[in-house]
Parts: C-alpha cells; sequence; structure tokens
C-alpha cells in the first residue's frame, strides 16, 4: 500500500476500531456491507453511497445497494463507469476534490448530468479477486472530501475486504454442507451400495422412488452387481423397515425343498414332517421377502407363487387352511425372463406381476470410475483395518480390468491383495487376477482389437474416453478403431 497514513487521528482509529467490532459480530455478507454504508456514509459526509458488484464472468459492474441521504429515488441515482474502471485496474482507493477541476472527469455525462462534485471509492478484494467497489460522493450540497477520508478508507479497505472474504466463505461451506448432506443422506439409505458415478447416482433416485411404495420390484442384472444390496435397501427405506427381511435363494434347490421352505408344512405332511412347521412367507409377515434367482423356480411353484401375489394367501403343505398374509416381495435374477416366456418356461401372468418396477444393477465395467471408492471401502470397512492404502497403479490396473465377476469378485480381489502386500499398502504387483477369471484363447493381437471394440462401445463410440480408460494415446486408438471398422 503506497499511501502513509498521516492524516488520521485518534478519532479515525477509534472509528475502525468500532467499525471492525460491528461487522464482526454480522455473519451474512449482505448485513456486513449495509453496516459499512450506514457508517462510512455518514463518518465521510457523502450525500450518496452505494455497493456495487464486479461481474467479472461479464466484466459488469452491477449497483446492489444504495443510500441516499438526498431524498431522490434510488432508480434515479446514477454513477460513473469510469470510477469503477479506474479501480478495477488500480485496485486502490480514489479520491477526486472536484471533478469540475479534474481532467479525468471532463465530458464523463453521469457527472455532469448529476451534477456530481467529489467522489471517493475504494475496492473490495475476496481472494485477490475485485469482489465490488464502495463508493461515495456529494452531488447538492457540494461537500468537499478531504484526504483525511482517503487514507481512513485506503487503511480500511483490507479489514473491509477480509471480513467480507470470511462471510462469504462461511456461506460457501455452510451451502456446500447442505448439498453433501443431502447426498450423504441419499447414499447412506442405501447401505454398502457404493458409487458416485452417473449410473449409480440413477440407480439410488430409482431405489428412493420406489422404496416408499408397495409394489413388487424385479431387480436384474450380471451376478456379483450387488442385487442383494438393492432389495434390502428397498426394505430398509419401505415403511416395512421395522418388520423382518428376509432373503431366500431359489437357484439349485430341489423344488419340494424349496415349497416347504416357503410354504411351511403341516405334521405329517411327508416323512421327516414331526411337527407343524410355518414357512418363510408367515415368518416375513408384514416385511420383505427377497426371491433371489427366480428364473429357477419350477413350474409348480410358479403358479403357487402367483397365487400369493394375487390373494396375499398361502396354504402349508399337507393342510387346506388359507392363510392371510401381508409381505412385499422382490424378486432378481440374472437370466432372461423374456426369453424365458418365448421358450415356455417362465409364466407370463407371473412375470408381469413380478415386474411392477424393473431395477437393473449396473455390471461394474459400466461403472469403472466407482472402483477407487469400491476398493477403499472394502480396504476400510470389509477388512476393519484403518491402515491399509492402496497405490494409484494399483488402481490404474483394477480399472483397466473387464471384471466379469463385477463387484463381489472385486471385493475378493482386494481381501487376496491384501493378504499379500507388505507394510499396508497394496501395490500394482499384488493385484493378481485369476486366470479363468477372463480367460481368452486367441492371439495378443485379437484380445487387443476385442478390448478397443468392447472399449469402444461400452463409451457410445467416444474414442476419446475409451483411449482414456485404455491409457493409449487417441491417435493409436483412432488408427486401430479405422482398421477395425468402428
Amino acid at each position: 500500500m503506497k499511501t502513509l497514513f498521516t492524516n488520521l487521528n485518534e478519532g479515525h482509529l477509534e472509528f475502525i476500531f468500532g467499525l471492525t467490532k460491528l461487522m464482526a459480530e454480522e455473519k451474512d455478507a449482505h448485513n456486513i456491507l449495509d453496516v459499512l454504508l450506514a457508517q462510512l456514509i455518514e463518518i465521510t459526509g457523502a450525500e450518496v453511497g452505494a455497493f456495487v458488484f464486479y461481474d467479472s464472468v461479464s466484466d459488469a459492474f452491477k449497483v446492489k445497494r444504495i443510500k441516499n441521504l438526498n431524498n431522490k429515488n434510488d432508480g434515479d441515482t446514477y454513477f460513473s463507469e469510469t470510477v469503477f474502471r479506474r479501480i478495477l485496474k488500480e485496485r486502490e482507493a480514489i479520491l477526486t476534490f472536484d471533478t469540475s477541476e479534474d481532467g479525468d472527469y471532463a465530458g464523463i455525462k453521469s457527472v455532469e448530468i448529476n451534477k456530481i462534485h467529489a467522489i471517493l471509492a475504494f475496492p473490495l478484494e475476496v481472494k485477490n479477486e475485485l469482489y465490488g467497489i464502495m463508493y461515495f460522493d456529494s452531488r447538492e450540497n457540494r461537500q468537499s472530501f478531504n484526504e483525511a477520508s482517503r487514507q481512513l478508507l485506503s487503511f480500511f479497505a483490507p479489514i473491509a475486504s477480509l471480513t467480507l472474504e470470511q462471510a462469504l466463505s462461511a456461506k460457501e461451506i455452510t451451502a456446500e454442507n447442505i448439498v453433501l448432506k443431502s447426498q450423504l443422506d441419499v447414499h447412506s439409505k442405501l447401505p454398502r451400495m457404493i458409487g458416485d458415478s452417473d449410473i449409480m447416482r440413477q440407480l439410488t433416485r430409482l431405489v428412493t422412488k420406489v422404496a416408499p411404495t408397495d409394489v413388487s420390484v424385479l431387480i436384474t442384472g450380471e451376478n456379483g452387481t450387488g442385487k442383494d444390496l438393492v432389495a434390502r435397501a428397498i426394505h430398509e427405506l419401505s415403511s416395512r423397515k421395522d418388520k423382518a427381511y428376509i432373503a431366500q435363494f431359489a437357484g439349485n434347490i430341489p423344488s419340494s425343498i424349496l415349497e416347504s421352505e416357503l410354504f411351511g408344512y403341516k405334521k405329517g405332511a411327508f416323512t421327516g414332517a414331526n411337527s407343524d412347521k410355518p414357512g418363510l412367507f408367515e415368518a416375513v409377515n408384514g416385511g420383505t421377502l427377497f426371491l433371489d434367482e427366480i428364473g429357477e423356480l419350477s413350474a409348480d411353484l410358479q403358479t403357487k407363487l402367483l397365487r400369493v401375489l394375487q390373494n396375499q394367501e398361502i396354504k402349508r403343505l399337507g393342510e387346506n387352511t388359507v392363510r392371510k398374509i401381508d409381505v412385499r416381495i422382490i424378486a432378481a435374477t440374472n437370466r432372461d425372463l423374456q426369453k424365458m416366456i418365448h421358450e415356455g418356461t417362465f409364466r407370463e401372468d407371473l412375470y408381469y406381476r413380478l415386474n411392477v418396477i424393473t431395477i437393473v444393477t449396473p455390471p461394474l465395467r459400466e461403472r469403472r470410475s466407482d472402483i477407487p471408492l469400491l476398493a477403499n471401502y472394502f480396504l476400510k470397512e470389509g477388512l476393519n483395518n484403518p491402515k491399509l492404502q492402496i497405490t494409484q497403479k494399483a488402481i490404474k490396473k483394477l480399472m483397466g480390468y473387464n471384471w466379469p465377476g463385477n463387484v463381489r469378485q472385486l471385493e475378493n480381489l482386494i481381501k487376496r491383495a491384501a493378504i499379500l502386500s507388505n507394510d499396508d499398502t497394496i501395490t500394482d504387483e499384488d493385484i493378481i487376477f485369476d486366470e479363468n477369471e477372463n480367460s481368452f484363447n486367441g492371439t495378443m493381437e485379437e484380445y487387443k482389437n476385442r478390448l478397443i471394440s468392447e472399449r469402444v462401445k461400452e463409451f457410445n463410440g467416444n474414442k476419446t474416453l475409451a483411449a482414456k480408460s485404455l491409457d493409449i494415446s487417441l491417435r493409436s486408438l483412432q488408427l486401430k478403431a479405422k482398421e477395425l471398422g468402428i
């Protein structure tokens, strides 16, 4: 700061101390500006005071606050942009004792029309950028400002700027916290569903919309994509969350055993039925039953499940008593049920009863950006070892893999890598893929061609993103894509 504050007296210093204290008590930036205007217009003797915001994007000045002591309407008060531009350039307080004698203001219409006699203004900076200008002038009363006023504002400008910057930063932090909290609230409602990719955000929004309803849900997706986690999240976000949640795997279980598990049985219904036993439908009454691999159900069980969905009632094996139940059924499969319907192996009416809402769990290769989050989650939470770290090279290696086993495979690989690692750090050498996990019997050139084709398809033809994901130059990928005709 060039100015030596030789003209400031004890009264000025007391004013600065008092105004600084007033500003410190205000937490809102708008209130701070109001306090500044009111106090400074009084000590300078100005008739007009204003805060002028500088929009750096449009390079425009916008008057946000005006205080008039001459009984004029704010809309009839005009200002000289020449002053604003000068402050933008010099970043120092300016003082013009008499505009008629100052050549810098000769011929400026706003000064002549408004009969502006004296001008005093100083910059407010936030993070070393011009945020706005505090502007004061004298018009009708022909008040002349003095050098002490200019020095006062030059001395006070950094203090005012710092106070304003702190208030604005606090406001930004508060707004950011609100956004983060809203995001955290949504994601924390979905247990163990880790991911911040667009496709996972869409999944989260769909789950939160579907959960409060009571409709049947069909979850489809490859093995290891978290269909069971989606089902549990739906239950925990529903009005049934305080009731039972039971998951039953329907694949590779003999039909008679699965039927007895679901519907229960009466004593003597079959050999070994030594007492009455309620089934899962009764045990989960009022709650949610998750049936995994619904496509494996026998034709007979498909028919009985359809009756449950239609009538909300069951009969135990070996008895004729009809029992009313209240159960929400969520089903999951990795099979193509519509193809099975066409082949006659799955009932179409059952499909439409189950498939009121379909939720598709995405494969890990379609949400590679979530791999760092997932890997660190499995390290910190799954292995319960907060000291474990993973290098960027290891993450890069993970993101370049195709993941046929999806998230479940990633979790198992991270556990194995943690065992193999030294010094609580997983390196790329600790990341070992099983030979059978993604087997390919062709040549290296054929494998490279297939990988490039798959990656371009995965990114919907965007070769820039495909090249970045493969860690090769865009030019190399473009040449290979041209060769392959993609």
